[in-house]
């Protein structure tokens, strides 16, 4: 496993997140104190999924995502890909395989 530092907490305000993690971009997400890092490519498609009226949205087939599990709600079996992230002396690492 490997953990990539994504930044400190004080870094981040609101979420989702847009963070660039290795050439790639994805969003961070937070739920009662547990982060989320969430791909940003849709599974359909591979498109670039966007965060838009509380959902992350394929803008080109209107597929909609779950924001804190990356859920699909248009196919429930389909989901965003996603990372654990862990809170370790103030920095938050993304635990990436």
């Amino acid at each position: 496993m490997k953990e990539i530092i994504i930044g400190t907490k004080d870094q981040f305000r609101s979420f989702p997140h847009e963070v660039q993690v290795e050439d790639n971009l994805y969003f961070l997400t937070e739920m009662d104190g547990l982060y989320t890092l969430m791909s940003s490519v849709c599974p359909h498609a591979g498109y670039t999924v966007d965060f838009e009226d509380g959902e992350l949205v394929c803008p080109l087939h209107g597929w909609t995502f779950e924001v804190h599990t990356g859920r699909c709600h248009n196919v429930p079996s389909a989901r965003l890909q996603s990372f654990e992230v862990i809170l370790r002396d103030g920095n938050l690492l993304a635990q990436m395989g």
